[in-house]
């Protein structure tokens, strides 16, 4: 059985009865497409870099088997939060970037992380000099030596310094014996403007307050190992930005994560430049005239950033939504009935991932390699 969406290919299910719906599908094909574009671009942004430049986000697709799908492209560095801290650890990654302030019970429960598997580089973050407090005193209690990125706020206003107030800190705290300082973290999530020059002009902006900040330290004789940024949105116009001014004196990452499985939020914003290859197999339970309604409400579906808004049927529109249905206005020409399949795609792919317990991974072909791939980060 073949589903059109809005996109670039066709998706083949041979046996959908044998799928028990509503459920989250990952193409293994549309992942690996992703990884190789990703690939590509890194090497067109800086040739010969291959993923050196990238520290993957986890928080995505929460899931070991992407993980390792990942470490064998060549992956070496992966963002996490809280949540996916433990699975990155248990699948043996060399490098985690904590990138979500620790308070002082997760500070402790990170060091016994850091004792058990210490085999991986485990770097965090702070944003203010309490959060330093913190990471001093557990450190005055364990013995360890924290490896932390300052977190400036590039424009998102979430978390991070000011970097008016970024550069007295930094020399502050790179002095502490107990603080290791690595680098400079700046998340631009707030860049989200349709076209690229917008997005193009954000990052330029976002990204000249973290050069700034790296020559003033350069200039007191502070070296600056790492500068990280950017989301799915930005990460190659922040990159134009970086490579230029930063080339050869400092490493520069970028930290997207939904690239690896895409949605229809960021499709919206950049058409086509990734594959979606986390799409929800759901059933219609009936039809009243131009109105299908699915076995799936946004239990199964993150509602957080609106309702899902793409179907693998031409025309369908949202009616209306609940915990347990969605109501589609379909065209008269629609053919589906009581028991069709429909594939969905996520709004917001990363939060929709949460939700589920498992999903099953399809082949190229349309076959169903395994109907029970945990998803092992999700509410931990």
């Amino acid at each position: 059985m073949e589903f059109q969406l809005n996109c670039r290919h066709k998706y083949q299910i041979n046996h959908p009865e044998k799928i028990m719906t509503p459920r989250l599908l990952v193409f293994e094909d549309r992942v690996q497409s992703n990884i190789d574009t990703m690939k590509a671009a890194l090497e067109a942004a800086v040739p010969g870099s291959g993923f050196s430049l990238l520290c993957a986000h986890v928080k995505t697709h929460k899931s070991s088997l992407i993980l390792k799908r990942l470490m064998h492209a060549g992956v070496s560095s992966f963002k996490v939060s809280l949540n996916e801290v433990e699975l990155c650890l248990k699948a043996g990654v060399p490098e985690i970037f904590v990138a979500y302030p620790l308070l002082e019970d997760r500070a402790l429960w990170l060091d016994d992380l850091m004792t058990q598997f210490p085999d991986t580089s485990i770097i965090v973050q702070i944003g203010s000099l309490e959060q330093a407090v913190i990471l001093r005193e557990a450190a005055l209690k364990t013995g360890r030596r924290w490896q932390v990125m300052l977190d400036i706020d590039v424009g998102m206003h979430r978390t991070g310094i000011s970097p008016s107030k970024a550069l007295a800190l930094y020399k502050e705290v790179h002095s502490w014996p107990e603080i290791n300082m690595t680098g400079l973290h700046g998340y631009d999530g707030h860049i989200h403007q349709m076209t690229v020059e917008e997005r193009r002009k954000a990052s330029k902006e976002a990204m000249n307050s973290l050069v700034m900040l790296f020559e003033e330290l350069a200039g007191a004789g502070i070296e600056v190992p790492r500068i990280m940024t950017a989301g799915s949105p930005s990460f190659l116009t922040d990159l134009e930005v970086l490579t230029e001014k930063l080339v050869g004196k400092t490493r520069v990452q970028v930290s997207p994560g939904t690239w690896i499985y895409w949605d229809s939020g960021y499709n919206k914003l950049m058409p086509g430049a990734f594959n979606m290859s986390a799409l929800i197999l759901a059933r219609v339970l009936e039809r009243h005239e131009n109105r299908l309604t699915l076995n799936l409400g946004h239990k199964r579906w993150a509602a957080d950033q609106g309702p899902v808004e793409l179907f693998s049927i031409k025309g369908a529109t949202i009616y209306s939504f609940n915990e347990e249905h969605t109501v589609v206005s379909v065209p008269a020409d629609c053919q589906l009935s009581t028991g069709d399949y429909v594939l969905v795609a996520p709004r917001h792919v990363c939060s929709t991932v949460n939700l589920w317990e498992y999903y099953a991974l399809m082949d190229g072909d349309g076959g169903i390699i395994d109907s029970n791939v945990p998803v092992y980060g999700r509410n931990r």
